[in-house]
C-alpha cells in the first residue's frame, strides 16, 4: 500500500509518496513545520484526507 502526501510549497507543488502510514504522517507533519500549505494525503483507493483525519483512521489504528 502506499500513499502521496501532496501541499503547496513556496516554489509550486509538493508531492511525496510514501509506503506506510506511519511514514505518511511523519511527512505531512514535517512539511507543516516547513510551511507547506494545503496538505492532503491521499491513499490507495485515492481518497484524500487531512493530515487530522488520515492520523486518526490510518495511524491511531496501528498496534
Amino acid at each position: 500500500m502506499f500513499f502521496v502526501v501532496t501541499g503547496n510549497g513556496q516554489n509550486g507543488v509538493v508531492a511525496v509518496t510514501c509506503d506506510s502510514p506511519a511514514t505518511a504522517s511523519e511527512k505531512a507533519h514535517q512539511l507543516d513545520i516547513d510551511g507547506v500549505t494545503d496538505i492532503l494525503i491521499t491513499d490507495a483507493d485515492g481518497l484524500q484526507h487531512v493530515p487530522a483525519e488520515f492520523d486518526r483512521l490510518y495511524v491511531a489504528e496501528l498496534p
